[in-house]
């Protein structure tokens, strides 16, 4: 029995040790982990303040980003200029401009200016922004709003 004791009390030291100090002769927890991926990352616009939001597909599928056509107002005729957006498309910025994210390529964001007429529920109608059938951004904005400004960075 005494013997037994002292075999579990060398075990569970040595798994201390281990866990403190995996570097160590013996203490192989199998092979070395792959390095991960950054989930994001920025690209400058040339001539722009602007930054590319860049996602791997990963991190898109786990955000869910979905996007909408950007649609015609209703009853508005092509002078009036009116177009709508899903109201979760809608981003503000630090210093309180409106927002929304278009998709130039795969997995690539950019924001893109909008003038907000009037917000109605889940729709919002824009005096100015991306045309009609332009795919905007309606889940997970504000996680690319958040990337593009360093929020959550150590």
């Amino acid at each position: 029995m005494r013997r037994h004791h002292r075999r579990a009390v060398r075990v569970l030291l040595a798994a201390a040790v281990c866990a403190g100090a995996p570097g160590l002769a013996g203490c192989s927890h199998g092979p070395a982990t792959p390095a991960v991926a950054h989930p994001a990352g920025l690209r400058a616009i040339p001539g722009s303040a602007l930054h590319q939001v860049i996602l791997t597909e990963e991190s898109a599928r786990q955000l869910g980003v979905l996007t909408q056509p950007v649609r015609p107002a209703p009853g508005a005729d092509g002078a009036s200029g009116l177009t709508v957006i899903a109201t979760t498309a809608l981003v503000y910025d630090p210093q309180g401009a409106s927002w929304t994210y278009l998709t130039p390529a795969p997995l690539t964001f950019v924001r893109s200016p909008v003038t907000v007429d009037h917000v109605s529920g889940d729709d919002t109608v824009l005096r100015a922004g991306p045309p009609a059938g332009t795919p905007v951004v309606t889940v997970g904005v504000p996680e690319l709003l958040g990337t593009e400004y360093g929020v959550g960075e150590e």
